[in-house]
């Protein structure tokens, strides 16, 4: 069954949920072969933008041969060679890169099976917190040999964090629900921020508290019953860059089918864009920022 948090990192990378659950992620775990003690990797291939965003961070972009499709930040990632998705990586670019290490999601698509039997160098990973993702710096960094440039990457990020937490202003926190994903224009299919993940951590950081905190999935699908009794003092959803002003417009229109909830009537509506909101790396400053604006805005307006 599909790991829950595998969803929001198919998401990061510009999927849709409707599509990725009907694929079987496949664990990376067994058949790998690592690189040889003493040396580290010179052709490196990311196949997930977070670890994308890491390498860079570190100052590790010259030993980054081949990154994922979704890779757009930061933007000088893009001119890096594409190898596809996690779901559909193409293995022929992979080969031809000579690559002595892949960086991999614990969790990915039915791809996984054709990379298991290429015998190549693989470093599985996993995150879901803040915690695991400042993590993935001592480990990334370790393994490429950029040991201390990546505590000091680290230590530069933690301390933008720290910003946020603990700071959230004075009073009881306001309610929250947050949807990563929908069929936009409607209320269906939508998938909300649940326990165990960054998103509902950086919700509680910035003087939130996350309605759906006590489901046991980190992103469950939730119902229009289900929040009509959580009834949110805010409600926030995220929709591709792409869409227009007149779209998203009509999107915040449909949620005045539940004139009931206290976020609908008093006009705390928030709609987040943007390519790098959910992407569990070093610009998930930018989310934290977005968040705690959101929330002193709702705030102040009470």
């Amino acid at each position: 069954m599909l790991n829950s948090k595998s969803i929001i990192h198919y998401l990061k990378s510009g999927g849709r949920i409707a599509l990725f659950l009907l694929i079987q992620a496949v664990a990376l775990a067994q058949n790998r072969t690592p690189v040889p003690t003493g040396t580290f990797p010179h052709r490196v291939i990311s196949l997930s933008p977070n670890f994308t965003e890491i390498i860079y961070d570190i100052g590790a972009q010259d030993q980054l041969v081949g990154v994922t499709d979704f890779c757009k930040f930061p933007p000088e990632a893009r001119k890096k060679e594409k190898v596809g998705g996690w779901v559909n990586p193409n293995i022929e670019k992979i080969v031809s890169l000579k690559p002595d290490l892949l960086l991999v999601p614990q969790f990915i698509g039915s791809g996984g099976e054709r990379l298991k039997t290429l015998n190549l160098p693989v470093l599985v990973l996993n995150w879901a917190t803040v915690e695991d993702v400042i993590h993935l710096y001592d480990v990334i960094g370790a393994k490429l040999g950029r040991l201390g440039p990546a505590r000091k990457a680290k230590a530069r990020l933690q301390a933008q964090l720290d910003r946020f937490k603990g700071k959230g202003p004075q009073g009881p926190p306001l309610s929250v629900l947050f949807i990563v994903d929908h069929t936009p224009g409607t209320l269906q299919q939508l998938y909300g921020v649940g326990s165990r993940n960054f998103i509902d951590e950086l919700i509680r950081w910035t003087g939130g508290r996350n309605v759906l905190g006590d489901s046991p999935l980190e992103y469950p699908l939730v119902s229009k019953e289900q929040i009509i009794q959580r009834d949110p003092d805010v409600i926030i959803t995220v929709l591709p860059p792409q869409c227009k002003q007149q779209e998203e417009k009509q999107d915040m229109e449909t949620w005045k089918q539940l004139s009931s909830l206290k976020a609908v009537r008093e006009g705390h509506l928030y709609c987040f864009q943007g390519d790098d909101l959910m992407i569990p790396g070093p610009t998930l400053l930018h989310l934290a920022g977005l968040l705690s604006g959101a929330l002193q805005k709702a705030r102040q307006s009470r």
